[in-house]
Protein backbone atom coordinates (compact mmCIF):
# COMPACT_ATOMS: atom_id res chain seq x y z
CA UNK A 1 0.00 0.00 0.00
CA UNK A 2 1.56 3.32 -1.06
CA UNK A 3 0.15 5.82 1.98
CA UNK A 4 -0.31 9.42 0.47
CA UNK A 5 1.63 10.64 4.24
CA UNK A 6 4.08 9.33 6.42
CA UNK A 7 4.73 11.05 9.88
CA UNK A 8 8.23 9.62 11.24
CA UNK A 9 6.91 10.86 14.99
CA UNK A 10 3.86 11.02 17.12
CA UNK A 11 4.56 13.93 19.35
CA UNK A 12 3.21 17.65 19.08
CA UNK A 13 4.54 18.66 15.43
CA UNK A 14 3.67 15.38 14.63
CA UNK A 15 -0.46 15.66 15.39
CA UNK A 16 -0.31 19.34 14.15
CA UNK A 17 0.90 17.96 10.89
CA UNK A 18 -2.02 15.03 10.83
CA UNK A 19 -4.37 17.66 12.03
CA UNK A 20 -3.64 19.51 9.02
CA UNK A 21 -3.53 17.04 6.57
CA UNK A 22 -7.28 16.49 6.65
CA UNK A 23 -9.36 13.28 6.67
CA UNK A 24 -9.22 12.15 3.48
CA UNK A 25 -5.27 11.44 3.04
CA UNK A 26 -4.28 8.27 4.01
CA UNK A 27 -1.86 8.77 6.28
CA UNK A 28 0.71 6.58 8.60
CA UNK A 29 1.93 7.50 11.59
CA UNK A 30 5.44 5.72 12.86
CA UNK A 31 5.13 7.02 16.45
CA UNK A 32 8.17 4.95 18.16
CA UNK A 33 8.18 2.01 19.88
CA UNK A 34 5.43 1.72 23.07
CA UNK A 35 7.96 1.08 25.66
CA UNK A 36 10.76 3.73 25.63
CA UNK A 37 12.91 5.57 28.42
CA UNK A 38 13.12 9.13 28.61
CA UNK A 39 16.11 10.35 27.80
CA UNK A 40 18.85 13.03 30.15
CA UNK A 41 21.19 15.39 29.54
CA UNK A 42 23.35 13.85 32.78
CA UNK A 43 23.56 11.38 35.60
CA UNK A 44 21.20 13.61 37.90
CA UNK A 45 18.35 12.57 35.78
CA UNK A 46 16.59 16.47 35.85
CA UNK A 47 16.11 17.52 32.59
CA UNK A 48 15.30 15.17 29.60
CA UNK A 49 16.24 15.45 26.01
CA UNK A 50 14.49 13.06 24.32
CA UNK A 51 11.82 10.57 24.70
CA UNK A 52 11.75 8.26 21.17
CA UNK A 53 8.48 6.49 22.44
CA UNK A 54 5.06 7.21 21.19
CA UNK A 55 3.69 10.86 21.71
CA UNK A 56 7.27 11.96 22.17
CA UNK A 57 8.03 14.67 24.95
CA UNK A 58 4.84 16.01 24.35
CA UNK A 59 3.45 13.60 26.96
CA UNK A 60 5.67 15.80 29.70
CA UNK A 61 4.81 18.92 28.17
CA UNK A 62 3.78 21.89 30.58
CA UNK A 63 0.89 23.12 28.50
CA UNK A 64 1.76 26.58 27.93
CA UNK A 65 0.72 28.80 25.17
CA UNK A 66 2.21 31.96 24.04
CA UNK A 67 0.55 34.72 22.68
CA UNK A 68 3.09 37.36 21.64
CA UNK A 69 4.83 35.76 18.52
CA UNK A 70 7.01 37.88 17.98
CA UNK A 71 9.45 34.79 16.30
CA UNK A 72 8.98 35.72 11.93
CA UNK A 73 8.51 31.66 12.24
CA UNK A 74 5.40 31.99 14.56
CA UNK A 75 4.11 35.29 12.92
CA UNK A 76 4.06 33.04 9.65
CA UNK A 77 1.44 30.79 11.70
CA UNK A 78 -0.85 33.08 13.12
CA UNK A 79 -3.95 32.21 11.21
CA UNK A 80 -2.87 28.53 12.30
CA UNK A 81 -2.42 29.43 16.01
CA UNK A 82 -5.84 30.51 16.52
CA UNK A 83 -7.58 27.53 14.40
CA UNK A 84 -5.53 25.37 16.47
CA UNK A 85 -6.37 26.52 19.81
CA UNK A 86 -9.77 26.64 19.18
CA UNK A 87 -9.29 23.17 18.25
CA UNK A 88 -7.74 22.08 21.62
CA UNK A 89 -9.95 25.04 23.42
CA UNK A 90 -13.05 25.27 22.13
CA UNK A 91 -14.19 27.48 25.18
CA UNK A 92 -11.17 29.87 25.56
CA UNK A 93 -10.62 33.15 22.84
CA UNK A 94 -7.50 33.63 21.52
CA UNK A 95 -7.65 36.00 19.09
CA UNK A 96 -7.54 39.64 20.88
CA UNK A 97 -4.78 38.44 22.93
CA UNK A 98 -2.71 37.85 20.07
CA UNK A 99 0.35 40.14 19.74
CA UNK A 100 0.29 40.80 23.37
CA UNK A 101 2.30 39.40 26.25
CA UNK A 102 0.15 36.87 27.80
CA UNK A 103 0.70 32.96 28.78
CA UNK A 104 -2.27 30.81 28.40
CA UNK A 105 -1.91 27.68 31.29
CA UNK A 106 -4.30 24.86 30.70
CA UNK A 107 -6.06 22.81 33.15
CA UNK A 108 -5.12 20.29 30.74
CA UNK A 109 -1.90 20.41 28.51
CA UNK A 110 -2.29 19.09 24.99
CA UNK A 111 -1.75 15.06 25.47
CA UNK A 112 -0.69 13.19 22.19
CA UNK A 113 -2.18 10.00 23.10
CA UNK A 114 -5.39 11.45 24.26
CA UNK A 115 -5.44 13.86 21.15
CA UNK A 116 -4.19 10.71 18.60
CA UNK A 117 -6.92 8.47 19.73
CA UNK A 118 -9.36 11.31 19.39
CA UNK A 119 -8.11 11.94 15.82
CA UNK A 120 -8.59 8.66 15.02
CA UNK A 121 -12.15 8.26 16.19
CA UNK A 122 -12.91 11.41 13.96
CA UNK A 123 -10.64 9.69 10.60
CA UNK A 124 -11.11 6.63 10.89
CA UNK A 125 -9.36 3.63 8.58
CA UNK A 126 -7.78 6.60 6.91
CA UNK A 127 -5.52 6.97 9.84
CA UNK A 128 -3.05 4.07 11.12
CA UNK A 129 -0.79 3.95 13.66
CA UNK A 130 2.61 1.71 14.41
CA UNK A 131 5.03 1.59 17.07
CA UNK A 132 8.23 1.40 15.06
CA UNK A 133 11.17 3.45 15.36
CA UNK A 134 12.40 5.17 11.64
CA UNK A 135 15.75 3.85 10.76
CA UNK A 136 16.18 6.05 7.58
CA UNK A 137 14.29 6.71 4.48
CA UNK A 138 15.03 6.87 0.64
CA UNK A 139 13.61 9.08 -1.84
CA UNK A 140 12.23 8.49 -5.25
CA UNK A 141 10.32 10.15 -8.54
CA UNK A 142 7.15 9.09 -7.36
CA UNK A 143 7.73 9.39 -3.12
CA UNK A 144 9.55 8.43 0.03
CA UNK A 145 10.41 4.86 1.02
CA UNK A 146 10.56 4.59 4.70
CA UNK A 147 12.56 1.69 6.69
CA UNK A 148 11.66 1.05 10.11
CA UNK A 149 12.98 -2.40 11.84
CA UNK A 150 12.31 -5.27 9.58
CA UNK A 151 9.18 -2.90 7.65
CA UNK A 152 9.07 -1.28 4.51
CA UNK A 153 6.68 1.71 3.83
CA UNK A 154 5.73 4.09 1.34
CA UNK A 155 4.37 7.50 0.79
CA UNK A 156 3.46 10.27 -1.83
CA UNK A 157 4.68 12.65 1.19
CA UNK A 158 7.01 12.20 3.93
CA UNK A 159 7.22 14.23 7.52
CA UNK A 160 9.68 14.13 9.60
CA UNK A 161 8.55 15.24 13.41
CA UNK A 162 10.98 12.46 15.31
CA UNK A 163 11.99 15.57 17.76
CA UNK A 164 15.08 18.09 17.88
CA UNK A 165 17.41 15.59 18.65
CA UNK A 166 15.99 12.78 16.47
CA UNK A 167 15.19 14.04 13.34
CA UNK A 168 18.59 14.91 12.34
CA UNK A 169 19.97 11.78 13.07
CA UNK A 170 17.04 10.34 10.40
CA UNK A 171 18.54 12.62 8.40
CA UNK A 172 21.81 12.55 8.64
CA UNK A 173 21.68 8.61 7.62
CA UNK A 174 19.61 9.20 4.76
CA UNK A 175 20.54 12.17 2.95
CA UNK A 176 24.29 13.35 4.52
CA UNK A 177 25.94 13.69 7.74
CA UNK A 178 26.17 17.52 7.32
CA UNK A 179 22.61 17.80 7.86
CA UNK A 180 22.77 17.55 11.11
CA UNK A 181 24.09 20.49 12.97
CA UNK A 182 27.50 19.94 16.00
CA UNK A 183 25.76 22.20 18.43
CA UNK A 184 21.75 22.06 19.46
CA UNK A 185 20.19 25.90 20.86
CA UNK A 186 17.95 26.17 23.68
CA UNK A 187 16.20 28.21 25.94
CA UNK A 188 17.35 28.27 29.51
CA UNK A 189 15.28 29.61 32.69
CA UNK A 190 16.75 31.54 35.81
CA UNK A 191 15.77 33.12 38.77
CA UNK A 192 16.74 37.01 38.17
CA UNK A 193 16.12 38.34 41.70
CA UNK A 194 12.95 40.06 43.90
CA UNK A 195 10.69 42.84 43.96
CA UNK A 196 9.58 43.58 47.09
CA UNK A 197 6.13 45.74 47.52
CA UNK A 198 7.87 49.47 48.57
CA UNK A 199 9.90 49.11 45.23
CA UNK A 200 8.05 51.74 42.73
CA UNK A 201 7.80 48.84 39.86
CA UNK A 202 6.12 46.38 41.95
CA UNK A 203 2.37 45.23 40.82
CA UNK A 204 1.27 41.74 41.39
CA UNK A 205 0.95 38.90 38.47
CA UNK A 206 -2.20 39.78 35.89
CA UNK A 207 -4.15 36.38 36.48
CA UNK A 208 -6.92 36.22 33.98
CA UNK A 209 -9.07 32.69 34.37
CA UNK A 210 -11.17 30.86 32.62
CA UNK A 211 -13.16 27.22 32.89
CA UNK A 212 -9.66 25.91 30.64
CA UNK A 213 -6.83 27.55 32.26
CA UNK A 214 -5.78 30.66 33.07
CA UNK A 215 -3.97 33.79 31.82
CA UNK A 216 -0.59 35.42 32.80
CA UNK A 217 0.82 38.12 31.51
CA UNK A 218 4.76 38.63 31.23
CA UNK A 219 6.98 41.28 29.86
CA UNK A 220 10.46 41.17 28.01
CA UNK A 221 13.39 42.23 29.18
CA UNK A 222 14.39 45.61 27.82
CA UNK A 223 16.51 44.21 24.54
CA UNK A 224 13.74 41.68 23.92
CA UNK A 225 15.96 39.00 24.54
CA UNK A 226 14.24 37.22 27.45
CA UNK A 227 10.63 36.40 28.58
CA UNK A 228 10.08 37.85 32.09
CA UNK A 229 7.59 36.60 34.66
CA UNK A 230 6.66 37.46 37.95
CA UNK A 231 5.44 35.09 41.16
CA UNK A 232 4.86 34.97 44.17
CA UNK A 233 7.02 34.66 47.10
CA UNK A 234 5.68 33.41 50.50
CA UNK A 235 6.75 31.81 53.46
CA UNK A 236 10.51 31.04 53.41
CA UNK A 237 10.69 32.06 49.56
CA UNK A 238 10.69 35.56 50.72
CA UNK A 239 14.37 35.25 51.61
CA UNK A 240 16.92 36.20 48.31
CA UNK A 241 18.10 32.55 46.31
CA UNK A 242 16.10 30.47 49.46
CA UNK A 243 15.47 27.58 48.01
CA UNK A 244 16.62 28.35 44.23
CA UNK A 245 18.06 24.84 43.58
CA UNK A 246 14.57 23.15 44.88
CA UNK A 247 12.96 24.95 41.65
CA UNK A 248 14.69 22.79 39.31
CA UNK A 249 11.60 20.61 39.40
CA UNK A 250 9.74 22.86 37.65
CA UNK A 251 11.50 21.82 34.66
CA UNK A 252 10.71 17.87 35.29
CA UNK A 253 8.18 16.26 32.74
CA UNK A 254 4.88 17.48 33.95
CA UNK A 255 4.01 14.25 36.35
CA UNK A 256 7.26 14.04 37.84
CA UNK A 257 7.58 17.87 38.61
CA UNK A 258 3.83 17.38 40.58
CA UNK A 259 5.24 14.00 42.45
CA UNK A 260 8.37 15.38 44.00
CA UNK A 261 6.24 18.80 44.80
CA UNK A 262 3.82 16.89 46.81
CA UNK A 263 6.61 15.68 48.98
CA UNK A 264 8.57 18.75 50.00
CA UNK A 265 8.55 20.28 53.14
CA UNK A 266 9.08 23.76 51.51
CA UNK A 267 5.89 25.82 51.85
CA UNK A 268 7.43 28.43 49.64
CA UNK A 269 8.04 25.82 46.99
CA UNK A 270 4.55 24.34 47.86
CA UNK A 271 2.93 27.97 47.39
CA UNK A 272 4.72 28.82 43.90
CA UNK A 273 3.85 25.42 42.32
CA UNK A 274 0.03 26.17 42.79
CA UNK A 275 0.52 29.37 41.60
CA UNK A 276 2.38 28.06 38.25
CA UNK A 277 -0.31 25.11 37.79
CA UNK A 278 -3.77 27.25 39.21
CA UNK A 279 -2.79 30.91 39.16
CA UNK A 280 -3.93 30.20 42.91
CA UNK A 281 -2.75 32.90 45.54
CA UNK A 282 -1.00 36.06 43.01
CA UNK A 283 -0.65 38.83 45.51
CA UNK A 284 2.29 38.37 47.56
CA UNK A 285 4.68 41.54 49.65
CA UNK A 286 7.37 39.86 47.90
CA UNK A 287 7.79 38.60 44.27
CA UNK A 288 9.98 36.34 42.64
CA UNK A 289 10.99 37.24 38.74
CA UNK A 290 12.35 34.63 36.50
CA UNK A 291 14.09 34.76 33.03
CA UNK A 292 13.28 32.80 30.30
CA UNK A 293 16.25 33.26 27.82
CA UNK A 294 17.39 32.28 24.16
CA UNK A 295 20.75 30.63 24.10
CA UNK A 296 22.04 30.07 20.51
CA UNK A 297 23.96 27.05 20.54
CA UNK A 298 23.61 26.19 24.00
CA UNK A 299 24.79 22.62 23.67
CA UNK A 300 27.11 20.74 21.46
CA UNK A 301 25.90 17.75 20.20
CA UNK A 302 29.08 15.67 18.34
CA UNK A 303 28.13 12.24 18.07
CA UNK A 304 24.61 10.60 17.75
CA UNK A 305 25.31 8.13 20.55
CA UNK A 306 26.02 10.24 23.05
CA UNK A 307 23.39 13.09 24.94
CA UNK A 308 24.06 16.83 24.18
CA UNK A 309 26.36 18.76 26.27
CA UNK A 310 26.14 22.02 27.87
CA UNK A 311 27.97 24.71 26.41
CA UNK A 312 28.79 26.45 29.48
CA UNK A 313 30.37 29.56 27.72
CA UNK A 314 27.19 30.67 25.61
CA UNK A 315 24.79 29.96 29.35
CA UNK A 316 27.25 32.03 30.81
CA UNK A 317 26.95 34.77 28.28
CA UNK A 318 23.62 34.56 27.62
CA UNK A 319 22.80 35.52 31.67
CA UNK A 320 25.13 38.25 31.80
CA UNK A 321 23.39 40.14 28.95
CA UNK A 322 19.76 40.11 31.00
CA UNK A 323 18.55 43.58 30.87
CA UNK A 324 15.67 44.56 33.68
CA UNK A 325 13.38 46.89 33.80
CA UNK A 326 13.70 47.31 37.21
CA UNK A 327 16.35 49.22 38.83
CA UNK A 328 14.95 48.50 42.02
CA UNK A 329 15.36 44.63 41.57
CA UNK A 330 17.22 43.10 44.31
CA UNK A 331 19.36 40.41 42.39
CA UNK A 332 19.88 37.27 42.56
CA UNK A 333 23.69 36.23 44.19
CA UNK A 334 23.66 32.62 42.26
CA UNK A 335 23.42 33.41 38.11
CA UNK A 336 25.10 30.37 37.99
CA UNK A 337 21.85 28.48 38.93
CA UNK A 338 19.19 27.77 35.96
CA UNK A 339 17.27 25.49 34.22
CA UNK A 340 18.61 24.14 30.50
CA UNK A 341 17.04 22.08 28.28
CA UNK A 342 13.49 23.46 28.30
CA UNK A 343 13.09 24.25 24.66
CA UNK A 344 15.38 22.50 22.43
CA UNK A 345 15.60 23.38 18.59
CA UNK A 346 17.57 24.62 15.59
CA UNK A 347 19.82 20.92 15.16
CA UNK A 348 19.85 21.09 11.63
CA UNK A 349 21.68 22.69 9.33
CA UNK A 350 19.14 24.68 7.49
CA UNK A 351 21.34 25.79 4.67
CA UNK A 352 22.08 22.04 3.72
CA UNK A 353 18.55 21.39 4.40
CA UNK A 354 17.94 23.45 1.45
CA UNK A 355 20.61 22.85 -0.93
CA UNK A 356 19.37 19.19 -0.15
CA UNK A 357 15.80 20.18 -1.33
CA UNK A 358 13.74 19.63 1.49
CA UNK A 359 12.90 23.02 2.30
CA UNK A 360 10.44 24.34 -0.13
CA UNK A 361 6.58 23.20 -0.50
CA UNK A 362 6.85 20.80 -3.66
CA UNK A 363 9.48 18.79 -1.47
CA UNK A 364 8.54 15.50 -1.14
CA UNK A 365 10.11 15.23 2.44
CA UNK A 366 9.49 18.21 5.29
CA UNK A 367 10.63 18.70 8.42
CA UNK A 368 8.45 20.07 10.58
CA UNK A 369 9.39 20.07 13.98
CA UNK A 370 11.74 22.31 16.24
CA UNK A 371 15.18 21.08 15.01
CA UNK A 372 14.28 23.34 11.31
CA UNK A 373 13.64 26.22 13.30
CA UNK A 374 16.44 28.46 14.27
CA UNK A 375 14.95 32.27 15.48
CA UNK A 376 12.95 31.13 17.83
CA UNK A 377 12.86 34.13 20.01
CA UNK A 378 12.07 33.78 23.82
CA UNK A 379 8.73 32.89 24.09
CA UNK A 380 7.75 29.34 24.37
CA UNK A 381 7.51 27.17 20.98
CA UNK A 382 6.23 24.33 21.69
CA UNK A 383 2.24 25.45 20.61
CA UNK A 384 3.90 28.07 18.01
CA UNK A 385 5.53 24.63 16.30
CA UNK A 386 2.51 22.73 16.18
CA UNK A 387 0.90 25.85 14.60
CA UNK A 388 3.78 25.67 12.02
CA UNK A 389 3.63 22.07 11.08
CA UNK A 390 -0.02 22.36 10.84
CA UNK A 391 0.32 25.34 8.09
CA UNK A 392 2.50 23.54 6.42
CA UNK A 393 0.71 20.56 5.94
CA UNK A 394 -2.23 22.59 5.23
CA UNK A 395 -0.30 24.00 2.05
CA UNK A 396 -0.15 20.44 0.80
CA UNK A 397 -4.19 19.55 1.16
CA UNK A 398 -4.83 23.69 -0.48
Amino acid sequence: MVYDDIIIGSGLAALGTAVGLGPSRKVLILGGPEKAELEFYSDQKSIPCSYPGFGGLGNFWHGVVSTAIEAPYAQESRKELVELFKYFYPRTSIQERIGQPWLFVPRQPVRPRREWARLSRERGGNLHFLPLLTDRFEIGDSGSTVFAGAETFRSRRLWIAAGAINSPKILATSISPGLRRAFVSDHIICYAGQLEQRAPEFSPPRVERTSEGFWLAFEFSSDGGALLTRRPARFDYRRLDHGIEQRAIFGLPTNSAIARLLKTTSPGLVAEGLFNKFGLFPNSRVLSVYAQIFVRDALQFLREDVPPTPVIESEAQAVARLSLPWPALVKTRRPDLFLRGIHLHHSIDLDALDAAGLSSEQSMVRVVDASAISQIGPEHHSFYAMARAYRLSRQVVS
